[in-house]
C-alpha cells in the first residue's frame, strides 16, 4: 500500500483546480492525504458531502484549531471568523453582519461605481502607450479602498497593510519568524486604530465605520459584544478577507474574459448579463490554493457513503466540489450561459457562507463593466505563459496583469449604467 498522498496539493499555475482535485473527484469516496503539518486526513470533494461538512455541526473548526497544528505558520486568531464554531462563531457574525447585507450593499454601489471610474482614470493617465498592470492599478486597489471604507482604515496605509498582508498570506514564501512579525505588526496598528476610533466616540465625533461599531458596542447588546481582543483580530482579518480574495478573483475574471473576448464584447452590449457570467467565473475559477478549513469529526457519521469516525480531520474542497458532475453538466467547460451555475460553492456553503459575498459581488459585477465600458480593445500585453502564478500563496492568482488597451471610452453618467 502506497503512503497517502502530501496535501495541498501542487497549484496548477492557472485559473483551474489543482490537477489531484480530478483523480480525488472521480474515487467519490473520501480520499486519504497527509497535511503538510503531518496530521492524516480525508479529502471530500463531492458537491452533497462538502456541503454536508461545511453545513453539520458535527463537522468542528475550532475542534481541529485545538489540536494546536496549524496548517501554516499563521495564528488561527488572524481568521478569527473562519475558524470558529458556535456559539462564538455566531455572536461574532452578528455583530459584523449589518454591514455587509445586500441592502447596505446597495446603498453602497453608486460609491464602488464611482471609485471604480476614479481608479480607472488613474490608470489611464499614469499609463504608458496605454499599456498598464490591472493588478497593481485596479483588480486589487479597488477592493482594498473599498473594504478600507467600510472599517474605516485610513487608504493612505493601504500600502503598508498590502506588505504586511502578502507575507501573512504566504504558504511557503516566509519563515515563520517573519509571518508572526508581520502578524504583530498588524497587531500593534489594529490596537492603535481601534484606540483612536474610541477615542473620537468619547468625545462625541464617532466615525461611520465598522471598526467603530464594533468598538463602542454597548454592554446591553451580549449576542454582538466582541472583546477589545476580538475587535483587533476581526478587523485585520476582514482588512485581508476583504480585498484578498475578492481583488485576485477579480485578476482570474478579466483574464478569462481577456480569454474569451467575444464574451467581453457581448457583456459591453449587453452589460445586465454581467451578474451571471460572473457566477460562472466563480464556480469556474479556483481560489484557494491550500484546499479547504480542515474540520475535527465530533461524532461517528457516514461521508460518501463511507463511515467517519469522531476524532478523523477532513477537509471538504469547496474548488472540487464546483466541478462535480453529479451537479454541473461538463464541469470543466468555461459556459457563461450555464444554467445550473447557482449551486456554486466559491462563496462557502451554511454557517460558514462568506459574510461579505454581496459586496465581493458588487465589486466584481461593477469592476468587470466599468473595465469594458472604458476599454473598447482589452488584450494582454505579454504572451500568456509569461504570466507569474501565486504558488507559495493562500490565494490563488496573478502576481501582474499588464493589458494594453487600443482605444478608451468615457465613463458614462451613474444613471446610465446597470443596476
Amino acid at each position: 500500500m502506497t503512503d497517502p498522498a502530501r496535501f495541498p496539493f501542487p497549484p496548477a499555475g492557472d485559473v483551474r483546480p489543482p490537477d489531484g482535485y480530478q483523480d480525488v473527484l472521480r474515487t467519490g469516496a473520501p480520499h486519504p492525504v497527509r497535511l503538510s503539518s503531518g496530521q492524516p486526513a480525508l479529502l471530500v470533494t463531492r458537491h452533497q458531502d462538502v456541503t454536508a461538512v461545511l453545513g453539520d455541526d458535527r463537522f468542528s473548526r475550532a475542534g481541529y484549531t485545538e489540536l494546536a497544528r496549524p496548517l501554516f505558520a499563521r495564528r488561527t486568531e488572524s481568521v478569527l471568523l473562519a475558524t470558529a464554531d458556535a456559539p462564538d462563531h455566531t455572536r461574532r457574525r452578528r455583530a459584523i453582519l449589518p454591514a455587509f447585507t445586500a441592502r447596505q450593499v446597495r446603498l453602497l454601489r453608486p460609491r464602488l461605481e464611482a471609485l471604480a471610474d476614479r481608479l480607472l482614470d488613474e490608470l489611464t493617465a499614469g499609463a504608458a502607450a496605454g499599456e498598464a498592470d490591472l493588478v497593481g492599478g485596479f483588480t486589487v486597489p479597488f477592493p482594498m479602498q473599498v473594504i478600507c471604507e467600510v472599517l474605516g482604515v485610513p487608504v493612505d496605509d493601504s500600502a503598508l497593510l498590502r506588505a504586511e498582508v502578502d507575507i501573512l498570506m504566504s504558504t511557503s514564501g516566509h519563515t515563520g519568524e517573519e509571518v508572526a512579525a508581520a502578524q504583530a505588526r498588524m497587531d500593534d496598528y489594529f490596537t492603535a486604530l481601534v484606540a483612536d476610533k474610541r477615542r473620537a466616540a468619547e468625545a462625541g465625533n464617532p466615525p461611520e465605520d465598522l471598526l467603530t461599531a464594533l468598538a463602542t458596542r454597548p454592554d446591553g447588546d451580549p449576542d454582538r459584544r466582541l472583546s477589545d481582543r476580538e475587535v483587533v483580530a476581526l478587523g485585520s482579518g476582514m482588512l485581508m478577507a476583504g480585498y484578498e480574495t475578492t481583488g485576485n478573483s477579480f485578476g482570474m475574471c478579466v483574464l478569462l474574459l481577456l480569454r474569451h473576448s467575444a464574451l467581453a464584447e457581448t457583456l459591453r452590449e449587453q452589460p445586465g448579463r454581467t451578474p451571471a457570467v460572473i457566477e460562472e467565473m466563480l464556480r469556474f475559477t479556483s481560489l484557494n490554493n491550500t484546499g479547504g478549513a480542515p474540520h475535527l469529526v465530533t461524532e461517528d457519521t457516514v461521508l460518501g457513503g463511507c463511515p467517519v469516525s469522531a476524532g478523523q480531520i477532513v477537509v471538504p474542497l469547496t474548488d472540487a466540489a464546483n466541478r462535480d458532475p453529479a451537479v454541473f453538466a461538463d464541469p470543466d467547460a468555461f459556459d457563461p450561459d450555464r444554467p445550473d451555475v447557482a449551486s456554486h460553492l466559491a462563496f462557502g456553503y451554511g454557517r460558514h457562507l462568506c459574510l461579505g459575498a454581496e459586496l465581493a459581488r458588487a465589486e466584481l459585477q461593477i469592476g468587470v463593466n466599468a473595465l469594458l465600458r472604458r476599454f473598447d480593445v482589452l488584450e494582454l500585453a505579454i504572451p500568456e505563459e509569461e504570466l507569474e502564478w501565486r504558488r507559495t500563496m493562500f490565494v490563488n492568482g496573478v502576481w501582474r496583469l499588464p493589458v494594453r488597451w487600443s482605444a478608451a471610452r468615457v465613463a458614462g453618467p451613474a444613471a446610465e449604467r446597470p443596476a
